[in-house]
């Protein structure tokens, strides 16, 4: 009902019993639904108003006060409520542009790959997503920020935080050739290079 807490559990000696101690929170007020532990200090965590949320937490940071906030690097709606997340560990190429972390299963009866981004193509992916969501019809003509956007009672945003969604992505493949040369214009990289990285993405699942 708060959100996602860490505790240490600490085997107990001498006759003392075991003990758990808080050593991590997220203060925001979220009911989370399923969590997992997908990187060093990094937490994927969704909720009952269909959201993602990743959590970090700084553990070289200065003050106990802050080691011990979980702070929020990226956030989105799924849409979908997940009240499953199974961390999965692979051994990345060289070269690869995502890593896959975890899959999620929705009370829908949805899966989801969630992956990390090779810093390297981070900006790009970004850049690429922004790009087609304003040049790419959306299935029922939604804003896909609009309705990728955090939402809950207590706090709404404008747009999906430092999250790329895969399904948006891979539609770059479905457009015609004079909309992918429009899309990729600006970017800094040509069509042949975008639609080549894309097609791998989608070999993932």
């Amino acid at each position: 009902m708060k959100s996602v807490s860490l505790v240490r559990y600490t085997k107990g000696h001498g006759g003392l019993p075991d003990s758990l101690e808080e050593v991590g929170r997220h203060y925001e007020t979220t009911w989370g639904t399923a969590v997992a532990h997908i990187d060093e200090d990094t937490y994927l965590e969704g909720d009952a108003e269909g959201n993602l949320i990743v959590l970090s937490q700084e553990a070289a940071a200065y003050s106990e006060e802050d080691r011990r906030k979980l702070r929020v690097t990226s956030d989105m709606r799924l849409g979908e409520m997940v009240n499953r997340i199974r961390r999965i560990d692979v051994l990345p190429t060289t070269g690869a542009i995502v890593v896959p972390r975890a899959f999620l299963a929705t009370v829908e009866g949805s899966i989801y790959l969630f992956a990390l981004i090779s810093a390297a193509r981070q900006d790009l992916l970004m850049r690429l997503q922004e790009k087609m969501a304003q040049m790419v019809q959306s299935p029922g003509h939604v804003p896909f920020n609009r309705y990728r956007a955090f939402k809950t009672m207590v706090r709404e945003a404008d747009e999906p935080n430092r999250f790329v969604d895969g399904d948006l992505i891979e539609r770059f493949l479905d457009c015609d050739d004079g909309l992918q040369s429009s899309i990729v214009e600006g970017l800094g990289v040509e069509v042949d290079e975008v639609r080549e990285m894309v097609e791998s993405l989608k070999r993932l699942h």
